[in-house]
């Protein structure tokens, strides 16, 4: 075999199916999906994963992690989220979700159902969490995405549950609504071993620069918070990152990989 043929072969060779499938997914893990009830408005009524799968064609995005919009209770929700996933095995992983003030009692019964029965992987809150749906969580090995009322509410958490895997979305603060939980939640992520940081809806893209310095690549989280957000454009903020080629891996898929239970992906 001539120089240029052998070049021309491992040029080839690097481009091929199985040298792609070496690469680790990339993994959009903020996104909404199912109805609601309140219907109120777009984000309480209905979120279509029909256009959460065209733009994850789009993006490049290889899987996705889907939760119920908000609603008053989630038995229901979350077998719906269960149904999509069965429905879409290669291309959506289910996470519970749970209020726990309204649920209480009730919790660890449920998601323990929902996890060894029903296959989901990880749990999303909006309230913060309580001993029983941290005990549950624990004893499950599943992460939990939560969504805080205010950064510092996982200075309660992370340090009581160390063997619980904590991804804070939004970097704290959905829309950079209060850029000052950017901040304070890039020194909870590099304060905690256990606390993660989720990119989506940063629209002050300095902070995700910023986390990106100070909490590091091993910290952050590729989300959307699809569909409302787009997740074609929430992936290419992470982009933008400009972070090496070993670190975007870690960002889009990698750490997030880590955190969820044994052959979830």
């Amino acid at each position: 075999m001539s120089e240029v043929s052998r070049r021309g072969f491992l040029a080839s060779a690097a481009a091929s199916p199985a040298a792609a499938q070496a690469k680790p997914p990339v993994i959009d893990a903020h996104c909404h999906a199912g109805t609601g009830q309140a219907m109120s408005a777009p984000w309480t009524t209905r979120a279509s994963v029909e256009i959460t799968l065209r733009h994850m064609e789009e993006a490049g995005i290889d899987r996705t992690i889907i939760f119920p919009i908000n609603n008053v209770e989630y038995a229901g929700p979350n077998r719906e989220i269960a149904e999509i996933c069965a429905r879409h095995p290669d291309k959506f992983i289910g996470f519970a979700k749970h209020d726990p003030q309204a649920e209480a009692g009730r919790i660890r019964s449920m998601l323990r159902e929902e996890v060894e029965r029903m296959g989901l992987k990880g749990l999303k809150l909006h309230r913060l969490p309580t001993r029983e749906v941290l005990d549950a969580v624990a004893e499950l090995g599943i992460p939990i995405l939560y969504h805080p009322e205010r950064v510092a509410n996982f200075h309660l958490i992370a340090s009581e549950y160390p063997q619980v895997n904590f991804i804070m979305a939004h970097l704290g603060s959905f829309a950079s609504h209060d850029w000052t939980e950017h901040l304070a939640a890039i020194d909870v992520a590099r304060r905690y071993p256990n606390v993660y940081l989720d990119t989506s809806s940063v629209v002050f893209f300095r902070f995700l620069e910023l986390a990106a310095r100070e909490a590091g690549p091993d910290k952050l989280i590729f989300g959307s918070d699809g569909p409302e957000l787009d997740s074609r454009v929430e992936l290419y903020k992470v982009k933008l990152l400009k972070l090496s080629a070993a670190d975007e891996a870690k960002v889009v898929g990698g750490n997030i990989r880590r955190l969820l239970p044994k052959g979830a992906v």
